[in-house]
């Protein structure tokens, strides 16, 4: 085909413009500047390399939405040793469908069947952890997202899923709370939402810690084995250095005010809060059948029992730990729930730093965090490669920090108390990078009936920034 634009009348009364385009660096560029609905890539020959190419720039390693949609995305080969591997690639990436020597009948024909079959699904908020500081910095993103939305606001998603810190935005967000109500409530109160203060995250777990010193003075007057001082002293460390009681009744007085609710059955939108089985390590989804019963405030409580730091949340018998220990977000269960376009915000990233021992320097418990960082982050990483291959009919849009954001989050995630200036660098950083992405945002956004766009006054506000590059969706 050659190149140029033509325009062809659906059967729904609706026009497909068509772009043919046979240089490589010129379609990318097209794709990157505009929405395109679907993608038709020949890659027949002499064009096999060139398709090649042409997908690893489509579908960049590590990008979970990409430049099209996989879904809308159709492959032409020939029946040649080439064909075969370009095929393979293309079912590698989870594309829509390889067509064998098609003509241009049968192009059109698997596009019309694109079209055809898609439903609009769900559009889901997926919330990771991240300590305090976590909280503050997505609480940052959504803030600003909330901005580019015309006549909604992200509170009206239809899924939450949270884990840990993300757990209890996610429930705030779940009741209608808009996130400039909770952002002025965590850090002055209003008739929405109350102050949080140290004393709410901070409460000293001394029960536990006078149940362990007990313990271990009976070891040591016991008999045998257990007078084994090495293991008396293991079993006398207390399992959280904060009861987490405080934080516990926190979330407890906020979902019982009035226009919240504490209950998973009668909550503005669905919420799913990921925990994790401290006995048998298995991750748990409250929210799902089976663990809907137990109140929210409780659920959250548990899936931001971050040990040592927290003490365990006993549920019905179980004990339970932060849920980041088994999962980083939800993106797997928000497509299980109908999810076709996906906001997950992760904080969760281990700092980035040239300069030799900069971590070291800072200590234990600085270089702890560090390393769970490095572990949780390289999880996520290879677990949404394979959330993307499964679900390639999901749009994943996925915000981390980067630069500065990724050093005022580094080393302990209980820091306090409420850093505005994370939560507003968090906002600022993310205001570029959403308009950075507004055509991609705008075009899966409009799948679902949102409108998407930057309010003329925000879009000057950025531009004043400098220049912005195209970011990584």
């Amino acid at each position: 085909m050659g190149e140029g634009e033509i325009h062809i009348a659906r059967s729904d009364g609706s026009l497909l413009a068509l772009i043919f385009e046979n240089d490589i660096n010129r379609a990318s560029r097209r794709i990157a500047a505009r929405t395109i609905d679907a993608a038709f890539i020949d890659g027949r020959a002499p064009r096999e390399r060139l398709a090649e190419a042409l997908l690893e720039r489509m579908f960049p390693p590590h990008d979970a939405a990409g430049l099209v949609r996989r879904g809308r995305t159709l492959v032409a080969v020939d029946a040649t040793e080439a064909g075969v591997e370009l095929a393979r690639r293309a079912g590698h990436q989870r594309l829509a469908s390889v067509l064998l020597s098609p003509n241009a009948k049968d192009v059109f024909e698997a596009v019309e069947r694109l079209f055809a079959a898609e439903k609009r699904g769900r559009i889901a908020l997926c919330l990771a952890g991240g300590g305090i500081e976590g909280l503050l910095y997505e609480l940052g993103v959504v803030r600003a997202m909330d901005e580019f939305f015309v006549d909604r606001h992200i509170n009206d998603f239809d899924l939450f899923f949270g884990i840990s810190a993300g757990s209890i935005l996610g429930a705030l967000l779940a009741n209608g709370l808009h996130p400039a109500e909770i952002a002025d409530g965590l850090r002055r109160g209003n008739h929405r939402l109350d102050r949080i203060t140290r004393g709410d995250i901070f409460d000293p777990n001394f029960a536990g810690i006078l149940r362990q010193l007990g313990g271990f003075t009976k070891d040591l007057l016991g008999r045998g084995e257990s007078r084994n001082i090495v293991s008396a002293a293991y079993r006398a460390i207390p399992s959280g250095a904060f009861a987490g009681d405080a934080l516990r009744k926190y979330m407890q007085r906020q979902l019982q005010r009035p226009g919240m609710s504490d209950s998973f059955h009668s909550l503005r939108r669905p919420l799913f809060v990921g925990a994790t089985d401290q006995d048998t390590g298995e991750a748990v989804v409250f929210g799902e059948p089976g663990f809907s019963d137990v109140p929210v405030h409780l659920a959250v409580r548990a899936s931001s029992a971050l040990v040592p730091f927290y003490a365990p949340q006993k549920i019905a018998g179980r004990y339970y730990i932060d849920g980041a220990f088994t999962r980083t977000t939800n993106m797997r269960v928000a497509a299980k729930h109908g999810a076709t376009l996906a906001i997950v915000v992760d904080p969760l990233v281990p700092l980035h730093s040239e300069e030799s021992g900069y971590v070291n320097k800072r200590g234990g418990l600085f270089g702890a965090m560090q390393g769970l960082k490095c572990l949780i982050n390289g999880r996520f990483d290879k677990a949404e490669g394979s959330i993307r291959e499964m679900f390639p009919d999901v749009a994943f849009h996925l915000f981390r920090p980067e630069g500065d954001e990724m050093r005022i989050l580094s080393g302990s995630p209980m820091k306090f108390l409420y850093r505005e200036e994370v939560e507003q660098l968090a906002y600022e950083r993310t205001r570029r990078k959403l308009l950075a992405r507004e055509s991609v945002l705008a075009r899966d956004f409009a799948r679902h009936g949102w409108i998407f766009r930057a309010p003329p006054a925000r879009r000057q506000d950025t531009l004043a920034f400098g220049p912005i590059a195209q970011a990584s969706v």
